[in-house]
């Protein structure tokens, strides 16, 4: 299921709309829900000797996004890397179904105790290509 947000005073910066620096929280807390709807939330993923990092973020400002309104954002997997997942995001204002933000993040699986790329866990693939319907 993507990720709703309300838009409060403290997402908004002088001009009235949301400052751009929140967009990548909102996909990161997307990107939690998604985990944890997959069944590696938390411990699971930490506790299975891998860990992810975000490498790279890639954001397209579409549309202005207001106090009040409600956003939802979703998930794509876009492709599988050796060591890394890059996955499609979207921002969407609910009122209009309209794009305030969209792009990408290259995530890597690492060794928690490292940090250095591991490969990309089947469990993982399996259980995030399979919760993909509900997120995007």
């Amino acid at each position: 299921m993507p990720t709703r947000q309300k838009i409060r005073y403290s997402d908004c910066d002088p001009q009235g709309i949301v400052f751009n620096a929140n967009y990548p929280r909102y996909w990161d807390d997307a990107l939690t829900d998604w985990y944890e709807e997959s069944g590696l939330g938390g411990p699971e993923l930490g506790g299975s000797g891998v860990d992810i990092l975000t490498a790279r973020i890639e954001i397209d400002f579409k549309s202005a996004a207001t106090l009040g309104d409600e956003l939802e954002t979703s998930i794509e997997v876009e492709r599988w890397g050796n060591t890394s997942m890059t996955i499609a995001m979207a921002t969407r204002r609910l009122s209009d179904d309209v794009v305030c933000a969209e792009g990408r993040e290259v995530i890597v699986y690492v060794d928690p105790e490292t940090f250095r790329p591991v490969p990309v866990p089947d469990f993982a693939k399996e259980a995030l290509s399979g919760n993909l319907e509900g997120s995007g």
